[in-house]
């Protein structure tokens, strides 16, 4: 096929992680924009704090804000403390009229911002806080709010290089296990905690020469299989043919 196998690792690792990257592009350095709730009516943001980017910085990053594009319209002020690996955050979640609901510290998460993502295509955003690794992967903290509900609950970690969503609602995982394999995990919320379903393992094949010559995927049983409805053929041909796992394997 006329590509080295380093070569074709480099480019799995781009299109896997394009998914997130789109998701979570650096705000710019402006006022969050406004927030239209279900009354038809855009509120202002309530937060007097810049927008948060996604880049690391090798110092105390600044204090910064989120705002949520759900019917929620929650905001979630950002507040750093120490630098380095061990730097700590404080997330403040404040409702559409600048109310306090709810305060909560995660201890050594580096200096990467948090960000906002619906990750089960449920129509609210999950705050997810990346933890940058030694390997290729990144490990995120996942919170997750049921429902009307405007409380987070810790739902969870992952670990991979990006995250996804899929047409059925599940929260995808692309993780790098080597040169030649990568594991793309499949999770769905069991109310507020994450629960893994069935991982999908693609391995990059060498047609002798040192080329890639092809794919093979197989799914296994992560613990959640049945949660499916799905046998494991079934399993599969389905999660080999989904659009994440398609662009590992090319």
């Amino acid at each position: 096929m006329g590509r080295k196998i380093a070569a074709g690792v480099l480019a799995a690792a781009t299109l896997a992680t394009a998914a997130c990257d789109r998701h979570t592009a650096a705000a710019p350095a402006v006022s969050p924009p406004a927030v239209e709730h279900a009354t038809g009516v855009p509120a202002a943001p309530v937060s007097d704090l810049p927008p948060c980017g996604d880049i690391a910085s090798a110092a105390t990053p600044p204090d910064c804000s989120l705002q949520s594009r759900d019917t929620a319209g929650l905001s979630f002020e950002v507040r750093h403390n120490g630098t380095g690996q061990q730097a700590a955050v404080t997330i403040t979640v404040l409702d559409p009229n600048g109310t306090n609901i709810q305060s909560f510290t995660e201890k050594a998460v580096g200096t990467t911002a948090p960000r906002l993502r619906d990750l089960d295509n449920d129509g609210r955003d999950e705050l997810i806080i990346p933890i940058l690794l030694a390997s290729a992967n990144t490990r995120y903290l996942v919170y997750h709010a049921t429902g009307a509900s405007v409380h987070f609950q810790r739902a969870g970690e992952l670990a991979g290089i990006g995250l996804d969503t899929s047409a059925g609602g599940y929260t995808v995982v692309t993780a790098r296990d080597s040169y030649e394999l990568w594991r793309i995990q499949f999770w769905t919320f069991d109310a507020d905690t994450l629960q893994p379903l069935v991982t999908a393992e693609v391995k990059l094949l060498d047609d002798g020469t040192g080329h890639v010559g092809g794919s093979e995927c197989t799914v296994t049983d992560s613990g959640g299989l049945s949660r499916t409805g799905l046998d494991l053929p079934q399993a599969t041909t389905q999660f080999c043919a989904e659009p994440t796992v398609l662009r590992v394997r090319r």
